[in-house]
């Protein structure tokens, strides 16, 4: 059963949903054998969420809506936490706001040329985010190009993996990505009906006494649902104030997910008798809240763990033009896809995607997991797209034997589009099996 207390000096009345008996302290990283790891390049590393960019105040050095056509330029590295060297991409929180037409953006490392892929799509009058992962250029910064109408943009910076030794100086080891059993965390719907405005929701997570004190960060699919006014979601470690960046943008009525990467407190008698990793997530309106478990970064010293190497963004799959597949996915139907050899190698186990469900005929859910790996479908979603809609999300795609994933559409019919923008491989220094053999991580139990 939830308990509530007012917090105050947030700027609103807030209600927190607190764990029994709870303790919790600010996330850092257990002693583990860092001494072990003989490199930090491609591990992770995750902030406390810090806005980059704002266009409707100037915050980023862009003080208008990108119109079409046009390139605005954002300097990444040295601001919000991310270091000013060492940095190989960064994830980040991408909202549109206020668009005068239907278009997309595309982020892209300053220096390349602009790929053909999108990074975020949206309707005319449409507010929503998405997790992007990028490519940060020589110079530190990135670029975002609106393709039609202006928009406003908004961006937050959530974390960044590693390209040099250099950030081991000053930060440490990072963490490597530990994929999981896709789990459900949170379902409002059936714990009580949708959270109020103003509410903050604290859950823990418990993987076990083995793992659960070495997670530096979830990542989560988080999905507001039929939403009363628009407004947003944010998610954070729980420890402090809620941040002034948001997670889901949402408008009233509809289902909007994104995938984010949260970094974690830390609460050590939650229940279990070990240390736990905790995650709040704070609705600005009153809205069903859904939360699926897809993936964790741990301090680095877990087995098994995954490192990232970025991509610029290429394009693998668009079936309007039978690129990677042919036609629009059926209701009911499951479609396997084979990542071409150009974005793939040998010790690939999960892309980095953004994936984009392009004008489906009714609501659907759309869900992507690796093929020919004897996994069952999950029942965690990816998108949630309405009639007509073109919705972009990001998905850690996992790959299976044959260098190939699974999407499978809910019902109508629906055009699918994805984007590469990075892979992840099994690091030797703490591999302990064989890539094909690596476990997943399970949840034990959750606080609801």
């Amino acid at each position: 059963m939830r308990r509530f207390r007012i917090l105050l000096g947030m700027g609103v009345a807030s209600a927190l949903a607190v764990l029994p008996g709870a303790t919790l302290s600010a996330s850092a990283a257990p002693a583990g054998n860092a001494a072990a790891i003989d490199s930090v390049i491609g591990m992770y590393y995750p902030l406390a969420p810090q806005r980059l960019m704002d266009t409707r105040s100037g915050l980023g050095g862009t003080a208008a809506a990108i119109g079409p056509g046009r390139v605005a330029s954002l300097q990444v590295t040295g601001r919000g936490g991310v270091p000013t060297g060492g940095v190989g991409s960064v994830v980040l929180n991408v909202t549109v706001t206020g668009p005068t037409a239907g278009s997309f953006l595309t982020l892209y490392p300053s220096g390349e040329a602009r790929p053909t892929a999108s990074s975020i799509n949206f309707p005319a009058g449409w507010l929503g985010s998405n997790n992007v992962t990028v490519k940060v250029g020589s110079d530190g910064k990135v670029l975002v190009y609106n393709q039609s109408g202006s928009t406003h943009v908004v961006v937050d910076v959530v974390g960044f993996y590693a390209s040099s030794e250099t950030v081991r100086t000053s930060l440490g080891t990072g963490g490597q990505y530990q994929r999981t059993t896709p789990s459900r965390l949170v379902d409002t719907r059936k714990e009580g009906g949708a959270v109020a405005a103003g509410d903050l929701t604290l859950r823990y997570v418990d993987l076990g006494e083995a793992t659960s004190p070495h997670v530096k960060a979830l990542v989560l699919n988080i999905t507001a649902v039929a939403p009363e006014r628009g407004g947003f979601l944010s998610a954070w470690s729980g420890t402090g104030p809620v941040p002034g960046s948001s997670t889901v943008n949402y408008g009233a009525g509809k289902v909007v997910p994104n995938l984010a990467f949260v970094a974690t407190g830390r609460c050590g008698d939650c229940g279990p008798g070990y240390e736990v990793p905790t995650f709040a997530v704070y609705t600005s309106q009153a809205t069903n809240i859904v939360v699926d478990l897809v993936g964790v970064v741990d301090d680095g010293t877990l087995p098994n763990g995954l490192r990232f190497t970025p991509m610029s963004p290429i394009r693998i799959v668009d079936s309007r033009s039978a690129l990677g597949t042919s036609g629009a996915i059926a209701a009911g139907e499951t479609r396997k896809i084979t990542a071409p050899s150009t974005v793939v190698t040998d010790s690939t186990e999960v892309l980095a995607m953004n994936v984009t469900a392009v004008s489906p005929t009714s609501g659907t859910v759309l869900t992507v997991w690796a093929a020919d790996a004897g996994l069952a479908k999950p029942t965690a979603s990816n998108l949630n797209p309405a009639a007509g809609q073109i919705v972009s999300n990001a998905v850690m795609g996992a790959i299976g034997p044959n260098d190939a994933f699974n999407v499978h559409n809910l019902m109508g019919s629906t055009h699918l589009v994805a984007d590469v923008v990075g892979r992840f491989y099994l690091y030797p220094g703490t591999a302990n099996v064989a890539a094909a053999d690596a476990p997943r991580l399970a949840v034990v139990g959750a606080n609801h």
